[in-house]
């Protein structure tokens, strides 16, 4: 074999490791198992002592925090701890209704705007996307009865269950905001869904947590 041809095949001059890792690529320890998502981090303003779990409790003083009054903070409680509690926990259910943030993402449903990806990612082409569908140029503000028109078009053949609930976080979101023209901003909406406006509104300090 020539000298040439020896350098061609040597893997360390070529720029190549001399021994494959087996174990794939190296991370900083942060698995998708633990990645704190825009719906944790939405949900997360519940969790007052970060504890990662919310107990009916704590929805309730987390909607009276951002405006709610005490029967509408009811509803939202029996509703959102009603529904999820029993995704978020596991194969059996928690008899206190508490939900677990981590497998928040196992309570996305039908019929909504798809911006939460199944992870629980933030999908930016596609909250643009369904903004500027069904709001009017220059597509910066959404009125209620565009959000209504949303709800409609998004709506999936035979799932009621995603109907109301749709219908039950636009509201909230609608009542929440409150604009006084009557119109919320994009900045606003796009401020719920990593939960970032909870704190303005409440004028509650956003704890230190690590992503």
């Amino acid at each position: 074999m020539s000298f040439e041809a020896s350098l061609k095949q040597s893997p360390e001059l070529n720029g190549k490791p001399k021994h494959h890792d087996k174990q794939g690529p190296r991370t900083n320890g942060t698995t998708n198992a633990h990645k704190r998502t825009a719906l944790v981090k939405h949900v997360e303003f519940f969790d007052r002592d970060g504890d990662g779990i919310i107990n009916p409790f704590d929805t309730f003083i987390g909607f009276r925090d951002i405006g709610f009054g005490a029967i509408l903070s009811l509803i939202a409680v029996v509703v959102i701890h009603g529904a999820f509690s029993w995704v978020t926990w596991g194969w059996i259910p928690d008899p206190f209704f508490r939900l677990k943030v981590k497998n928040m993402h196992r309570g996305k449903h039908g019929s909504d705007s798809e911006t939460y990806t199944a992870e629980g990612d933030f999908d930016e082409k596609r909250f643009t996307h369904v903004f500027n569908r069904y709001t009017i140029a220059p597509h910066t503000h959404m009125s209620f009865s565009e959000g209504v028109r949303m709800i409609h078009g998004q709506r999936n053949p035979f799932d009621p269950f995603g109907w109301f609930a749709a219908a039950f976080e636009w509201f909230a979101t609608y009542l929440m905001l409150w604009p006084h023209d009557g119109r919320m901003s994009k900045e606003d909406v796009r401020r719920v869904y990593d939960g970032s406006i909870f704190y303005e509104i409440s004028g509650r300090s956003k704890p230190t947590r690590h992503d």
